[in-house]
């Protein structure tokens, strides 16, 4: 079993529609808590699960990603960790799984034979069901940041469940107004192309 000391590169995906306060304090804690000096963000083109949604475009989905890195830095002074916002996803467009994302990346990012994803805990019970999950089992190491502690897994692949401090924010609020939610430059950002007004 790999210890968490030796995850030194993840990949994070998501629709991050908008990336928030809490995204950018995830990347905190994965360089806090596991280890990760290397993040690589990855905004899906279109969400399996998310399908008939309409979300910002994904330029701005990337411009809004790459001002909250910026923000990151600003935010957390001291991390020394590295985040690149990768365009595969949008660049591929469709809809983005998350097994051909890995495949992708697998030379260039696996530790030990696995590649280090990281999701929440609210995943977790859907982790079975994800499209090519046997492939996701056999290649994929999940980095669960949970703010509920250990959750049980009946998925069969495998799960190091890391405590994470409770950061109170969604997108779906932004989406409906909380703009607090947003970090400086992603809020002036939306602010100024009228994303998210209700």
């Amino acid at each position: 079993m790999p210890t968490i000391e030796k995850n030194r590169t993840a990949l994070l995906g998501g629709t991050f529609d908008p990336v928030h306060l809490g995204h950018v304090h995830l990347f905190h804690e994965a360089y806090e808590r596991a280890g990760i000096t290397h993040l690589i963000v990855i905004p899906v083109y279109i969400s399996n699960f998310k399908r008939g949604t309409h979300p910002a475009s994904f330029a701005d989905r990337v411009r809004m990603l790459t001002l909250a890195v910026e923000d990151y830095h600003e935010l957390y002074p001291d991390d020394e960790l590295d985040v690149t916002i990768s365009l595969f996803e949008g660049e591929k467009k469709g809809v983005s799984y998350t097994s051909d994302t890995i495949r992708a990346f697998f030379d260039e990012t696996a530790e030990d034979g696995k590649v280090n994803f990281i999701i929440g805990d609210d995943i977790i019970p859907t982790l079975g069901h994800w499209h090519d999950a046997d492939y996701l089992r056999a290649h994929v190491r999940f980095l669960c940041f949970t703010r509920l502690g250990e959750v049980e897994n009946t998925s069969g692949a495998e799960v190091i469940f890391i405590k994470s401090d409770v950061y109170q924010a969604s997108s779906s609020e932004v989406r409906a107004g909380c703009r607090d939610m947003l970090s400086h430059k992603v809020r002036k950002y939306a602010d100024e192309n009228k994303l998210y007004r209700t």
